[in-house]
Formats: structure tokens, C-alpha cells, sequence
């Protein structure tokens, strides 16, 4: 008689489990989805750590392809000052407007979370991004300095910041003020100067000499590189790289045209 009754109750605990293991899944299911950005995996970010210190793939290479399309448009095209700053500012518009909207309207902060999140740096998930720093410097770039000089720094800030960043947690040993490293701003300068000879290298009618056209190259990547590492609390360096590095290849070519 215990051996029956024992063998109902396990029978009963049988029976049961599954039906409260189906029940969790249900649960499960109808939780909302948890955000896309979370601490990186392996083989997605070799460097398992977050904030900047994460060498965030993804991140990486749509900087590389969006902010390099903007230099190489306004280099090698036709397209004059203020047709760029038209195209331009429609873009800056709508998106640096859905930008700060999030801000204000939870379920679109929510949604920009999830479809950008493994695009995004943890601090600008509840701050501007670093798109609409880049924005608003692009704009002001091309509206204050020749096409040769915006595109020399747009195109630093595209290729260099990124590597200098990848080559910075790998290798960097030597620490700067502001907690970069000497091997990356190196990276930066040597990455901007070589991109900016080559695209001076191309871009028609430009009427530099060989000479004229390492140097621009040059001094534009070093100012690049400057600014990437000066530590200027609350301003993005996809604000300030553009702006300085344009502004000395300006001053630059008015001494040397």
C-alpha cells in the first residue's frame, strides 16, 4: 500500500514538472526582450570589457564606412559647398532630432536601444551620440574651411580614431595624459597622414606638388592626432578632430597656394 501511494505522488511529481518547466517558457517568452547592448562576447570583442575599453567591432566598422563616405563624397565629386552643407544638414536634422527626441519619448529611447544598441558605447546610450557630435562639426567644418582641408579631417577622424583605438588596447604600454596611449596617437597620425596623401593624391585640380602634398598630409594628421588625444571633458572627439584638423589644413594651405 505505501509502495502505490509512493509511486502516485512520484507519478504526480512526474507529471507536474513539465507542466511548471512549460509554464516558465511561456513567461519567458512574453517578458520583454532584454536590450541588444550588453557586455561584449568573445569573438565578437576580443577584449571582453566595456565603456572604452572594449574594441567594439561593430562600432567600428560602420564609423569607418559612414564618416569615410562623407570625405570621400565631398573630395572626389563635384558637389560644391552649399550642396554639401544641404545634403548634409538634412541628415544632421533628422537624425541628431530622433537623437535628442529618445531622450523624451521612452518607447523610442527603448526601440533605438535594441536596433542600435551593438552599435553604440554604453555612455551614449542615455547621452548624445557620437553621430550627431560628428554631425554638427561636419557642418561647421564645411561651411568655414576650403573642400581640401574638411576632407582631410573627415577622413582623419574616419580611419585613424578607429585604429588608433584598436592598435591603443592591443599594444599601447605608454600611457599619456587622459589615459591614452603614445603607440595609439602614433597610429593615428601615420594612418591620417598616408589616407590624406593618397586622397590629396586623387582629387582633381588641386595643384600641389608632390612636396606640398606630404606636407598637408602631414600636418593635417598630426593636428589630427592631437586632437583625438587632448582630454576636453564632455565634448565627443568626433566633434573636435574634424574642426582642429580642418582648421590647420586651412591655415596651412594659405600659406602654401
Amino acid at each position: 500500500m505505501q509502495q502505490q501511494q509512493n509511486a502516485v505522488e512520484s507519478s504526480s511529481t512526474t507529471r507536474d514538472g513539465p507542466y511548471q518547466s512549460s509554464a516558465r517558457r511561456r513567461s519567458n517568452r512574453r517578458a520583454a526582450p532584454a536590450l541588444t547592448h550588453v557586455t561584449p562576447q568573445p569573438f565578437v570583442d576580443p577584449i571582453a570589457r566595456v565603456k572604452r575599453e572594449s574594441i567594439h567591432w561593430k562600432r567600428k566598422v560602420f564609423h569607418v564606412i559612414g564618416i569615410s563616405t562623407v570625405a570621400l563624397t565631398y573630395a572626389l565629386t563635384q558637389v560644391t559647398r552649399l550642396e554639401a552643407l544641404a545634403i548634409l544638414g538634412v541628415v544632421a536634422f533628422i537624425f541628431s532630432s530622433l537623437d535628442l527626441l529618445r531622450f523624451y519619448v521612452p518607447s523610442l529611447n527603448k526601440k533605438v536601444r535594441e536596433d542600435f544598441g551593438p552599435f553604440m558605447r554604453d555612455y551614449e546610450l542615455n547621452s548624445l551620440s557620437g553621430s550627431t557630435w560628428f554631425f554638427f562639426s561636419g557642418l561647421l567644418a564645411i561651411a568655414l574651411f576650403p573642400k581640401v582641408a574638411v576632407s582631410l579631417g573627415v577622413l582623419a577622424l574616419a580611419l585613424g580614431d578607429p585604429l588608433a583605438s584598436w592598435v591603443g588596447l592591443r599594444w599601447g604600454r605608454t600611457r599619456l595624459p587622459g589615459g591614452k596611449s603614445l603607440e595609439g596617437s602614433i597610429t593615428f597620425f601615420v594612418v591620417s597622414a598616408i589616407a590624406g596623401a593618397a586622397l590629396l593624391a586623387f582629387m582633381p585640380g588641386l595643384g600641389l606638388s608632390a612636396g606640398g602634398i606630404v606636407l598637408l598630409a602631414a600636418v593635417t594628421g598630426l593636428v589630427a592626432a592631437f586632437a583625438e588625444w587632448l582630454p576636453i571633458k564632455g565634448v565627443d572627439d568626433n566633434f573636435v578632430v574634424p574642426l582642429a584638423a580642418g582648421g590647420a589644413g586651412a591655415a596651412l594651405l594659405a600659406l602654401i597656394s
